[in-house]
């Protein structure tokens, strides 16, 4: 049996196909009596309007594609979240797509939402380079940059939501400062991603207003997972690296930095104190719980589709999670 269609539906109903469309998309032109009896038949025969159909019509999808690295990362899970909860208090569909961090695949993901014919797209770049994001922005699509301050956009009048990454790393290593740290290392993501380069910048601002000298080869780039964080901290250790505090781009490297410290035997917090950044909700359960920046992560998720309308970029505070990693002892 194929699916009901509003032809069924007025043939049962014993009216027009114009009287049944009427009745069933809220016109007033329609008797309450006659509307009473298409939306009971309509219902004992389990019709579902054809969406597609009225995007045809109405050149509107109520469609909007997220583009995002990872949705099986808890971040991006909560950031998603924030977008599904605004989507449906609108009236709107998602459709997703995990990139995992790969250019090809963004661009891929891109035109297939496009080909859907979505009403924007909410999208979290791999900033491996740009090209795919003039192609929709020359399309005329809407789209808003997710977690990602993009200063080449300001300009265009891209909308983007995101973290002010440059006062997190600040206050992140003003943390550890404030714990006694002197010799602090920061664990960071690929050299192209801007989170992590406005992290470190806000990073070496707290070294160097607390008269910290800025050693470089405490500076670590590469993976954003739990591998990132670990392979980092075996970097340092093995160039015979001195360090009392790290400070690592997301709370995925922080368990990583963890995991290598602890296998090296080197106390957490006593000798090293770790902060993350993101406060994803295994940081308070892993031993010892991590301290880290809270992202505002469901309330981007909402800014981001709020931002398909209002076509503005908007800014959120990052929150600092003190728990064990960075206690004194």
């Amino acid at each position: 049996m194929g699916y009901v269609t509003l032809k069924d539906v007025a043939k049962q109903a014993g009216v027009s196909l114009s009287a049944a469309s009427r009745a069933l998309n809220g016109r007033q032109d329609v008797s309450p009596e006659t509307r009473k009896r298409i939306e009971e038949t309509a219902r004992k025969l389990g019709y579902v309007p054809n969406r597609f159909a009225a995007s045809l019509k109405f050149q509107k999808t109520h469609t909007i594609g997220v583009i995002i690295e990872d949705n099986a990362n808890p971040f991006w899970a909560e950031v998603l979240k924030g977008v599904e909860s605004q989507a449906q208090e609108k009236g709107y569909q998602i459709i997703l797509a995990n990139t995992s961090r790969s250019y090809e695949r963004e661009v891929k993901a891109i035109q297939t939402l496009i080909q859907r014919r979505v009403d924007g797209l909410l999208i979290a770049p791999n900033q491996e380079k740009y090209d795919d994001l003039f192609m929709i922005r020359n399309l005329g699509v809407p789209f808003v940059i997710i977690g990602r301050h993009i200063k080449e956009f300001e300009s265009l009048g891209i909308p983007m939501v995101y973290s002010d990454e440059v006062d997190g790393g600040y206050r992140a290593t003003r943390h550890l400062i404030e714990r006694g740290c002197k010799k602090i290392a920061f664990v960071g993501a690929q050299s192209y991603n801007t989170a992590s380069i406005e992290r470190c910048e806000g990073y070496r601002m707290a070294l160097k207003e607390a008269g910290i000298e800025i050693d470089s080869r405490l500076i670590k780039t590469g993976g954003i997972e739990i591998d990132g964080g670990y392979k980092s901290v075996m970097e340092l250790i093995r160039d015979g690296m001195q360090f009392d505090g790290i400070f690592a781009y997301n709370d995925l490297m922080a368990f990583g930095v963890i995991k290598a410290l602890k296998e090296k035997n080197i106390k957490i917090p006593q000798q090293v104190k770790v902060i993350g950044y993101d406060d994803i909700p295994f940081s308070a359960l892993i031993t010892p719980s991590l301290t880290t920046m809270r992202i505002q992560k469901q309330e981007m998720g909402k800014e981001s589709f709020e931002m398909l309308f209002e076509k503005e970029t908007k800014v959120l505070d990052t929150i600092l999670i003190e728990r064990e990693s960075s206690e004194l002892k």
